[in-house]
């Protein structure tokens, strides 16, 4: 009795305090819940009534009156099965045979003449009693008005009006950019704990031609307009900030082959060794109370996350979207000058060197460049590049994409980071000009190289990534029949077990086949003088000794230095070396990456 009175009290409470805009209250706030309950809406004035709909979409006059107290139970699940349109070119529809649901109530307040006087209110109820079993992930629910997401001259979701079926990859209403595509939902954010987000907001598609797919990439963004200038809620436990201006929704589907891992996880590693990059998480999403299956929410790399990260006015901040100097935010003027001055550089000129180091991070390019070829990204450098700089300082790049990461030992990486071939869809001469230019430099190759091993010998190793993909599989592994059954991928659970292995095995071996790819490239190897001699280091990698042996060239005494990938020297000598003679170095030394130079040549091994 007591408990009844003091919630009646609250509510009234509640009402009072709503009077001014006359917003419905709801007897409990969407959320998570074990069991199904009644649910009672609320309005002050006694002359005035409440309609609401259980489909997304906005109340209007001849939307259900509320009477009495609605059960929240399966009878309230949307019956317009979205699902079912078609938002994807003929040979990408997929279309199963039924539906997961939550339950959204959207309900505003009326007058006699059937005026909405109020705004609208939504809210989500997750009910396993209902069979919805979240697996420990976060749920967002998107509300929206059908025609918004559907209809074919406006809607942001379908090929529509602008589909061209002679150029599908690149037409539909859903390739549409800008504010005139964007359109007012209600977002709903809930942690097991029900803490989150409840608010209205824009939405716009996200991506390239990941948009044709059913499963489609969204943005999402907080404006005043729409009531709230942020999403203020921690989303991401790898950062403190709790407040975020913009966010992406990236789809399941986009990470080949559908293991669901390799975006999440090089954005990880890509943090791990300092580079800036995307925290992300995986979610559940459900779009007017339907499944729309796993993604990945994750922060949006713009000018907002430059902001928040680094506390910089924004009035300042210059981000650059690709090698050409398109700008994302800002002005390019300097971006595109230091990129024609490069066309005639000679950066084995040290001054021309000093002053592009003036106008660029070159540590930060260094990791940028290493991380980008350690991780094999097919889809780089001609796509998926940014970098920044405030004011007139030093450009920075950021970690963009991983989705074609991660996958194959056999990619040319660094034969791609020096491309000058004619332009394919992810490559051309001006996106490896920077690079190329700067391998005209030893002091760059040195430092490349040097950091590189130390990388290699620390955070790239499989033992400091393994435990994130592991963490993420598990994390995963709950939801994949669900997400197979909405779109049709990955096929079974045994395929995503093996689209995973594929990962795993790639960072098994990656560090071992990244250095010997580096070993073999001419173009990092020190300037020498025209009478130094070839050497070989084997065996390589080893279990105990490594044998050193003169290739060709004439009788002479070398200096000899065995250091590791931090520069510490465990051994230093002369030797008078002979052609053909072998040099036996190494079994004193403990397992780790180790660089032998030898007069000016440098070789490196592995001791296991």
């Amino acid at each position: 009795m007591i408990k009844r009175f003091l919630t009646s009290l609250l509510l009234l409470i509640a009402l009072g305090s709503m009077a001014q805009n006359e917003a419905v209250i709801f007897s409990a706030d969407g959320g998570f819940y074990a069991q199904s309950f009644p649910l009672s809406l609320y309005c002050y004035y006694p002359n005035h009534h409440i309609r609401y709909t259980i489909n997304g979409n906005t109340p209007d006059a001849h939307s259900p009156l509320f009477e009495t107290p609605l059960f929240l139970d399966a009878s309230l699940y949307s019956k317009s099965d979205i699902y079912t349109i078609q938002i994807s070119p003929d040979d990408l529809v997929y279309i199963p045979d039924t539906i997961q649901h939550v339950i959204v109530i959207r309900a505003a307040v009326f007058d006699e003449e059937e005026q909405c006087i109020s705004p609208v209110v939504t809210q989500t109820y997750l009910i396993n009693e209902l069979g919805l079993d979240a697996h420990g992930l976060g749920v967002l629910s998107i509300c929206a008005d059908s025609l918004d997401l559907f209809d074919y001259e406006t809607g942001i979701f379908v090929p529509g009006v602008y589909w061209d079926p002679e150029r599908p990859d690149i037409t539909g209403n859903y390739f549409q950019r800008g504010k005139e595509w964007e359109r007012v939902v209600n977002v709903e954010f809930y942690e097991s704990n029900n803490s989150g987000i409840n608010q209205t907001c824009g939405l716009r598609t996200h991506g390239h031609i990941s948009r044709i797919y059913p499963s489609k990439g969204m943005k999402i963004y907080a404006r005043e307009e729409y009531g709230k200038k942020r999403f203020k809620h921690r989303f991401f436990d790898d950062t403190p900030l709790n407040s975020f201006k913009h966010l992406v929704l990236k789809p399941y589907s986009t990470n080949w082959p559908y293991s669901g891992t390799q975006n999440y996880l090089s954005n990880r590693i890509a943090q791990q060794i300092g580079l800036d990059a995307a925290c992300s998480r995986p979610i559940l999403v459900f779009i007017n109370g339907e499944y729309w299956g796993l993604y990945f929410l994750q922060e949006k790399l713009d000018e907002h996350y430059l902001e928040d990260h680094y506390d910089i006015d924004i009035e300042q901040c210059n981000l650059v979207g690709d090698w050409y100097g398109e700008m994302e935010y800002g002005q390019g003027d300097g971006f595109i000058q230091m990129m024609n001055q490069l066309e005639s550089a000679d950066l084995s000129d040290e001054e021309q060197y000093a002053a592009l180091c003036r106008q660029i991070d070159l540590n930060n390019f260094i990791d940028y460049m290493i991380y980008e070829t350690y991780i094999g990204n097919t889809d780089w450098p001609g796509n998926n590049m940014r970098c920044w700089q405030v004011g007139d300082g030093k450009w920075r790049w950021l970690f963009f994409d991983g989705d074609l990461s991660l996958i194959d030992q056999t990619f040319d990486a660094f034969g791609n980071a020096v491309y000058t071939g004619d332009p394919t869809w992810c490559n051309n001469q001006q996106s490896t000009l920077m690079f190329r230019r700067l391998l005209e430099n030893n002091e760059f190759k040195e430092a490349f190289s040097q950091r590189l091993h130390e990388l290699c010998n620390g955070p790239l190793q499989y033992d400091s990534i393994a435990p994130y993909h592991q963490a993420m599989m598990q994390a995963l592994a709950p939801s994949i029949d669900d997400q197979g059954h909405r779109f049709g991928h990955p096929s079974s659970i045994d395929y995503w077990l093996y689209a995973n292995y594929l990962i795993d095995d790639f960072l098994k071996q990656r560090t071992a086949t990244y250095l010997d790819e580096f070993a073999q490239l001419n173009m990092f190897k020190p300037s020498q003088a025209a009478d130094t001699d070839d050497f070989i280091c084997f065996p390589n990698p080893t279990n105990d000794v490594v044998y050193i042996q003169l290739l060709n060239g004439r009788s002479r005494p070398l200096e000899i230095t065995v250091s590791d990938a931090l520069g510490r020297v465990y051994a230093h000598e002369n030797h008078y070396f002979v052609p053909s003679e072998t040099l036996q170095i190494g079994s004193s030394l403990n397992p780790g990456l180790y660089i032998v130079k030898i007069g000016s040549c440098y070789h490196r091994f592995l001791k296991n």
